[in-house]
């Protein structure tokens, strides 16, 4: 689901859902129990911190790790309590190796529902064996940040080798072979990886980098062997579900021995990397050229510009691909979201039975189910979302969509979603706006404090803002924020009566 579409959803399931009494047997999952009073003056705070992390991680770049360190260390000692800020700068520190500050984030958050995921998920990723004294962790994130970020693979690669200690680190010899992958030294890489897995078998870091390793050593079996392995952990997280898919797709690219095939999965693995725009440069080239497997082209094309709300050439594009091959999943996926977009919800139903037939994926069978409830055939709707939540629990699409006749699960299951998509400005709002409507301002301040984070231009920040500030009593601040929320919607010029809310409806 777009995630543009999303607030569409959850507004309508507002409105649905102040009507319905909440089910006694499910209680809500709070993203975090706050006890200070409502702040009003949250987003100056939250400025210094983003200020704070923003030089702290600018000195990291720049190899200055020592200051970088001390920098880190006092945002994660100093920092108000806010599991959001504490869960995205933990695992942004884990990916850096200063696993003692991850683990000093970690440590202060609340133990719920939404933290577990993302902390699970980031130390089967990223941790090594064993946690490293202070002076060896800095050490090692020097040679971190000059691999990655210097271009200094070799020289630093060779100082870790001549550096007695650590000798037995997994992560020591993973960054060893990571600067030797680095300096296109692929044997001496494959050594060093097959080391640090020796040790910590368990680090997916780990198993990614090796299976790009044999990948670019043209040892396919093996490469996709290793990518086998990777994909039996089961990841919650979108991030880290796209980290697994982003390497598939990039062992795909380099194991494939078609060229057009292989321009496929070079595009999906820009693409995974929110890097649409060198996608599209793929495949338009890839297109001139293509002689077998140009509907695999032209899908992909059309899902990308789907997912960039293109959807005119989108349509053209799938259309093409479906025209060449009906069995094409992705095609056939596509021209379903469309229609259904278009409320053509006869033919998105039967385009997604099509990728159903297709596909063991839950995509097309939520497209089946919500384009029943367009149609108002509620009762298929509500049984088949029924069904598919009993296997797939943590679904972002089925969890959204089900609320549209599950509205009474909607302070259990938005938490829920926040819980496996930690970027989803959508969601946070949702609940913000859920929690005005329950008179629950300290949880709205801490879920709008979470928005704030991820985009602080949006638009309908501005709006929930302003009714949070006049529920609080504070009418100047809360005309300063509509006034704010107009400026950046023009659309909103008409809309920022006290009170009202196109997406309540009331």
């Amino acid at each position: 689901m777009n995630r543009a579409k999303i607030i569409s959803v959850i507004c309508m399931i507002f409105f649905t859902v102040t009507a319905v009494q909440a089910e006694t047997a499910l209680k809500p999952l709070p993203v975090k129990t706050m006890s200070a009073a409502v702040n009003m003056d949250t987003a100056v705070k939250d400025n210094f911190v983003k200020a704070k992390y923003a030089s702290a991680e600018n000195r990291f770049v720049q190899s200055n790790v020592k200051a970088s360190y001390d920098d880190f260390n006092e945002l994660a000692e100093a920092a108000d309590h806010d599991d959001y800020v504490f869960l995205l700068y933990g695992i942004k520190m884990a990916e850096f190796g200063l696993f003692d500050l991850s683990d000093k984030l970690i440590d202060r958050l609340d133990n719920n529902h939404f933290t577990g995921a993302y902390v699970k998920d980031m130390r089967r990723y990223y941790y090594p064996s064993s946690l490293l004294d202070k002076n060896n962790i800095i050490i090692l994130a020097d040679a971190y940040s000059n691999i990655v970020y210097n271009n200094m693979a070799l020289e630093t690669t060779s100082e870790l080798l001549n550096a007695s200690c650590l000798e037995e680190s997994d992560y020591k010899n993973y960054l060893i072979a990571l600067g030797y992958y680095k300096s296109n030294n692929l044997p001496l890489a494959l050594k060093y990886i097959n080391k640090a897995i020796a040790i910590n078998d368990l680090n997916i870091n780990y198993l990614s980098l090796k299976a790009r390793i044999l990948a670019d050593s043209k040892k396919s079996s093996q490469a996709l062997k290793v990518l086998k392995e990777i994909k039996k952990t089961q990841f919650l997280t979108t991030d880290f579900q796209q980290k697994v898919r982003a390497t598939e797709e990039y062992v795909l690219y380099k194991t494939s021995k078609n060229d057009t095939l292989k321009d496929y999965h070079l595009a999906y693995y820009y693409h995974l990397q929110d890097k649409s725009l060198l996608a599209v440069k793929v495949l338009q080239s890839a297109i001139l050229t293509a002689k077998q497997y140009s509907n695999n082209i032209y899908s992909l094309l059309g899902r990308v510009y789907y997912e960039n709300n293109e959807p005119l050439k989108a349509y053209e594009f799938a259309t093409r691909a479906y025209k060449e091959d009906k069995h094409n999943y992705l095609s056939v996926l596509t021209l379903a979201d469309i229609k259904y977009d278009e409320r053509k919800y006869s033919d998105s139903l039967n385009y997604y039975k099509k990728a159903k037939r297709l596909s063991k994926s839950t995509a097309p069978k939520v497209g089946i189910a919500k384009s029943y409830l367009a149609l108002e055939q509620t009762d298929k709707a509500k049984a088949m979302y029924e069904k598919l939540l009993k296997d797939n629990k943590m679904n972002e699409d089925l969890l959204v969509e089900s609320l549209k006749v599950i509205p009474q699960r909607v302070d259990y299951y938005l938490p829920r979603v926040a819980s496996i998509d930690l970027s989803n400005n959508d969601i946070w709002l949702g609940l913000a706006s859920l929690a005005i409507k329950d008179g629950n301002y300290k949880m709205a301040s801490t879920y709008l404090n979470n928005s704030y984070y991820i985009d602080e231009n949006n638009f309908k920040y501005y709006y929930y803002l302003s009714l949070l500030q006049r529920a609080n009593g504070d009418n100047a601040s809360a005309d300063r924020s509509l006034s704010r929320c107009a400026d950046i919607n023009a659309d909103y010029k008409t809309l920022v009566n006290s009170g009202y809310s196109d997406y309540y409806g009331n």
